[in-house]
């Protein structure tokens, strides 16, 4: 279990899975039109990249013992939802 120092950072973590939603609204509107005129591609590259190598970066990270491995991938769910979450759903705006 986070200790005091860690528990705001791990408050943030699962504030931002929350903003996994934020793609909706776009996913919404290129559905109703059946278009994706006015998107913005370079945004969706970019955040598709760096939320993909946030991703990796924790999953690569993760400690060798697999008891440890277990506790750490817990602890870095909520930033791993919302790094892979959202751009799966970059995917589809795209």
């Amino acid at each position: 279990s986070p200790d005091l120092i860690e528990m705001p950072a791990f408050i943030c973590g699962c504030v931002s899975c929350v903003f996994l939603g934020s793609r909706f609204p776009q996913l919404h509107k290129n559905l109703q039109r059946r278009c994706t005129e006015g998107t913005f591609y370079l945004l969706f590259a970019l955040a598709l990249m760096g939320n993909c190598t946030c991703g990796l970066s924790l999953v690569l990270k993760m400690p060798k013992p697999e008891s440890c491995r277990v506790l750490c991938f817990v602890h870095h769910l909520p930033w791993l939802i919302g790094s892979f979450g959202v751009s799966f759903l970059d995917i589809f705006v795209s």
